[in-house]
């Protein structure tokens, strides 16, 4: 099974958790392929055909980035709207994700207090897994 781990943080020289896990990562490039965002698009400019090739490629998709103001960082969003279109992804002839397992794995500039009271990783991550449950 071959795993595709997206990883989208826009300083990922400067993170201390994510800069972590793509270092421990990079042990097993046989098993898995990173794919960093914000290094393959400076410019924003989503190459979508390559994007959407490399997802075919791959039977896990892994989600990794921080959570910025509840919500993704800006380019995995866009990737989204861009990567992730009506009859590729979903709509009629929209199947080419269908059987894959998506995953996330995020990570959070607060304690644990800080998302348990209204603000719980579940709740931020609900528009993402219902958006991939579609």
């Amino acid at each position: 099974m071959k795993h595709l781990v997206i990883v989208t943080h826009p300083d990922i020289e400067n993170s201390t958790i994510n800069k972590t896990w793509i270092d421990e990562l990079s042990q097993y490039n046989q098993q898995l392929t990173i794919h960093q965002l914000y290094k393959a698009y400076p410019d924003y400019k989503i190459d979508i055909q390559k994007e959407q090739e490399l997802l075919i490629k791959h039977d896990q998709i892994i989600f990794q980035f921080p959570i910025h103001w509840f919500s993704t960082p800006f380019l995995l969003k866009k990737w989204m709207d861009e990567v992730l279109a009506y009859g590729w992804a979903f709509g009629p002839n929209g199947e080419n994700l269908k059987g894959k397992k998506v995953r996330f794995a995020i990570s959070t500039g607060g304690n644990v207090e800080a998302y348990s009271e209204g603000n719980s990783i579940e709740d931020l991550l609900k528009s993402l897994t219902t958006s991939f449950l579609f």
